[in-house]
């Protein structure tokens, strides 16, 4: 068994997303405990970046740069993937677009499809591509979702429909793999300081102001989380540590789901 700070070693991990926020804290983390990683995203300098810090912690890196909602980046992805390391043992689907606040009685049609297109059509074909050789293996998929799919809220709809999807597609595939020996888990954060707030109109000053409006019996913590605090939870469940776990939606919200 590979010591604990090394649970990784030799193991090839694909993680969609992966220029900033968590799919760049997943790669390090992941290439400190001895894997090799897969990153796309569609910030070049990002992904140079981001490779640049797993090589220096002693893992391998490659990136494929790109829309995940493209058919073509995919592929490619997969492609890439298998050709410079030849398997794959572990999917991280962590890519996520959220494009603001609408309501019903005002809707941005286009706004829900693009939505969907990232959130949850691109994880379901990128799984498929990457299912026969997770088979191969007996890796696990690692669905990163949100609490907004588990508790609705208003003028959030179109995401949160999209990760409420993602939940019910991880404990279909987890269903459907579990007699392959794949496990497949999803993690649903909450607010967490990253750049994916900017995403929805904010830069990082005002992200962090609005954390600090929310009322505190909204965050019985008190904060917003860190990065680090998901990438442990998700390399734990990515781990051997974790192997009779499969099917799980586990809320990481700093007890935001209490109120």
């Amino acid at each position: 068994m590979a010591s604990s700070n090394k649970r990784f070693e030799g193991k090839v991990v694909l993680i969609t997303g992966s220029s900033t926020g968590f799919g760049a804290g997943f790669a390090k983390g992941f290439a400190a405990e001895g894997a090799s990683v897969s990153l796309t995203g569609r910030n070049v300098k990002g992904l140079e970046a981001v490779a640049a810090e797993c090589k220096a912690l002693g893992g391998k890196a490659i990136y494929t740069a790109g829309d995940i909602s493209s058919d073509v980046l995919r592929k490619k992805l997969v492609q890439s993937t298998l050709s410079a390391f030849g398997k794959i043992d572990i999917l991280i689907n962590n890519a996520g677009l959220a494009l603001g606040f609408s309501s019903i009685l005002n809707p941005n049609y286009e706004h829900f499809d693009t939505i969907h297109n990232v959130n949850l059509r691109s994880v379901y074909h990128l799984t498929g591509l990457c299912a026969h050789e997770i088979v191969k293996t007996k890796g696990n998929i690692v669905n990163i979702s949100s609490v907004a799919g588990i508790k609705g809220a208003a003028s959030v709809t179109d995401y949160s429909v999209s990760k409420a999807g993602l939940d019910m597609l991880t404990r279909c595939l987890a269903a459907e793999l579990a007699p392959h020996g794949v496990r497949v888990n999803g993690v649903n954060p909450s607010a967490f300081l990253t750049d994916f707030g900017r995403f929805m109109g904010t830069d990082k000053e005002k992200q962090r102001k609005m954390f600090e409006s929310v009322p505190k019996d909204k965050r019985p913590l008190g904060r917003g989380g860190e990065i680090h605090e998901l990438v442990s939870y998700v390399l734990f469940v990515a781990s051997d540590q974790a192997s009779f776990m499969t099917g799980t939606n586990v809320p990481v919200d700093g007890g935001s789901l209490l109120k």
